[in-house]
């Protein structure tokens, strides 16, 4: 059997891209005789990045015309004359000619729409448009149309939906009235680069304080700038430390700039937060590590979950986790974080004056965080996929 993996968006799309690369190199580590992965992006920048991880992809476009084309034969009788006459649909010729099985996509894309004769598995790493409809990124442009049509195609056809957690497959479930045997369970995983000895992270040693002019210990937030994102929480945070003789802290603030960007740097200014919080733009892979090590905690306001890849990656290299109280959210980290109440911005700067202030709780929350990692990576990803594939080839016996 020959499955064909489809990988799209690029490095700088944050934990998306992540989570999508760790699932390709899940693929990639596994070798048997029975079974080929054939990679495909329709991002070019991407068959370099997977080529430095040992991946081999193909590129491949759609132009608008055959999607066009393929739109038109979503009419039965055209599809059925175009059959007659041997016209292939231009998607599902990409992968004939690798004679492909059956289709991975390894994030919630459009293309599942496009294709005619292949089955597929689907990925759906959140519903945060249902969860927190009020997000102009959810909301605005007809996002949320565009996504629910998306959903509401591309899953009733799916051989397989793989969701974040038991959460969001309850809500697959529910809100798209989805098979519960057919959507299964695939959780998160932590970027690859912040799987680093000790002995690599001391040789490659990166002054974080030093290299972004930040005065003061700082808290970590590596998220593109989005509403949902939340950076306003830590600024309204940081506001009430200074206002009310608190410790003076830093941010620093690592991602692609969003629609909120623009928003976050007017209230920096007049908050009076100019010295305190550094943007850093994209952080390269290498300096991930470091400027996670060298926090005082990873600090995560997020609305959106219910899972997220920064608390892995913060329980992996030992840094404290503050993280929003939300369903979902918080059954992510146990009690392996100090949990914020994202309607009062002075609980952040409670935990933050405690983790100044109190001797041992940053060590305790290193621990427990080391701990609640081992959990959540003790969990066999690859025998997700491998039931899926076993369960698929049964089928596949009786056509082919």
């Amino acid at each position: 059997m020959k499955i064909g993996v489809i990988f799209e968006g690029n490095l700088s799309s944050g934990g998306g891209f992540q989570q999508a690369l760790n699932t390709v190199l899940l693929f990639s580590e596994k070798k048997t005789n029975d079974r080929e992965f054939v990679f495909f992006t329709t991002n070019h920048e991407n068959l370099k990045d997977l080529g430095q991880k040992g991946i081999e992809a193909h590129f491949f476009r759609i132009n608008r015309l055959q999607r066009w084309i393929i739109r038109a034969r979503r009419h039965i009788r055209l599809n059925r004359l175009c059959e007659k006459l041997g016209l292939r649909n231009a998607f599902d010729r990409v992968f004939e000619s690798h004679d492909i099985d059956i289709l991975y996509f390894a994030s919630a894309t459009g293309l599942a729409l496009l294709t005619e004769r292949y089955n597929y598995i689907y990925t759906v790493w959140d519903l945060c448009h249902r969860d927190h409809p009020e997000f102009p990124e959810v909301r605005g442009s007809r996002e949320f149309e565009a996504r629910e049509e998306m959903l509401k195609q591309a899953l009733p056809k799916a051989t397989a939906v793989l969701a974040d957690s038991s959460l969001g497959k309850e809500n697959l479930v529910r809100r798209y009235n989805l098979d519960p045997e057919r959507v299964r369970v695939l959780p998160f995983s932590p970027a690859t680069s912040t799987d680093i000895s000790e002995e690599d992270y001391q040789q490659g040693k990166i002054n974080i304080r030093q290299k972004y002019g930040v005065s003061n210990p700082y808290i970590y937030y590596p998220a593109q700038f989005w509403p949902h994102k939340n950076h306003i929480y830590i600024l309204k945070a940081l506001q009430y430390l200074n206002d009310n003789d608190g410790p003076e802290i830093s941010a620093v603030f690592s991602g692609s700039p969003g629609d909120s960007y623009e928003h976050v740097r007017e209230q920096v200014d007049a908050l009076g937060l100019a010295k305190q919080v550094h943007f850093i733009g994209f952080a390269p892979n290498e300096e991930i590590p470091y400027l996670y090590r060298q926090s005082i905690a990873l600090v995560m306001p997020t609305w959106f979950g219910p899972t997220n890849l920064p608390p892995l990656e913060a329980f992996r290299l030992g840094v404290p986790v503050l993280y929003p109280d939300l369903a979902g959210l918080r059954d992510q980290v146990g009690d392996a974080a100090l949990l914020m109440d994202l309607q009062d911005p002075s609980s952040l700067a409670n935990h933050l004056t405690r983790l100044i202030t109190e001797d041992n709780l940053t060590d305790t929350l290193r621990k427990k965080g080391k701990l609640r990692f081992k959990e959540l990576d003790g969990q066999d990803r690859r025998k997700v996929i491998e039931e899926i594939f076993i369960d698929f080839a049964v089928k596949l016996n009786c056509w082919k």
